[in-house]
């Protein structure tokens, strides 16, 4: 290991030790703990430090803060880690994230930007699946997912990721209903599509977090 990559290793390791309690259940820490390896790998030409920022989940109804749920987003040159831990979700269902990337924030109507914003050409925003899972039987969560710069594999619009260090990113939490395990198939649409499984379910997106730049 350089020393630009271990460097960049004891700094993510310090994080998880001062992450708040809602950031460090055990399989949080093993999301941030696999993320090390993609950070150390994006971050290997790089001569800046990764860029870390904590935020609380909101609610899609009010904007209320979700107790005991909350994101992590580590930034360097080369893309994006983000650890989310969502609460209060129901069992057995399918739950995904997306990355809402807006790469111009700075044009957005509001700031934060906001979903009017998802089709204002000016903020060059995009729309990309991160990860998806089955809900636990105590409602809750774990999503660990990591995005380069320039990649925009599967996005539902836009470009993807253009500058990590400047766009501003806000992560969804959707749910697609009852997890379908009666049918492969449709289970898989569920976990990467953004309305897999609905019909016969209903999708709708019930938590967010925003990290500005």
């Amino acid at each position: 290991m350089n020393r630009k990559g271990l460097k960049c290793l004891m700094i993510v390791s310090c994080f998880v030790m001062l992450a708040p309690p809602i950031l460090t259940s055990p399989s949080m820490a093993q999301d941030l703990q696999g993320g090390k390896t993609q950070i150390k790998a994006a971050s290997g030409n790089s001569n800046s430090q990764p860029n870390v920022s904590i935020q609380p989940l909101l609610t899609f109804s009010d904007h209320a803060v979700i107790a005991g749920g909350g994101s992590t987003l580590i930034r360097t040159d080369e893309g994006v880690y983000m650890s989310l831990h969502a609460f209060g979700l129901t069992p057995d269902t399918v739950a995904t994230v997306w990355w809402a990337f807006f790469n111009k924030p700075k044009k957005c109507a509001t700031s934060p930007c906001s979903v009017a914003d998802l089709s204002n050409a000016d903020a060059q925003p995009s729309l990309v699946p991160a990860t998806g899972r089955i809900v636990g039987a105590d409602g809750t969560a774990d999503f660990g997912a990591f995005k380069a710069v320039g990649d925009a594999t599967d996005a539902v619009f836009g470009p993807g990721l253009l500058n990590s260090q400047k766009a501003e990113i806000h992560l969804a939490v959707r749910t697609h209903g009852r997890a379908l395990l009666e049918n492969a198939e449709l289970l898989r649409h569920q976990l990467t599509q953004f309305n897999g499984g609905c019909p016969p379910n209903t999708c709708s997106n019930l938590q967010g977090s925003i990290h500005q730049p």
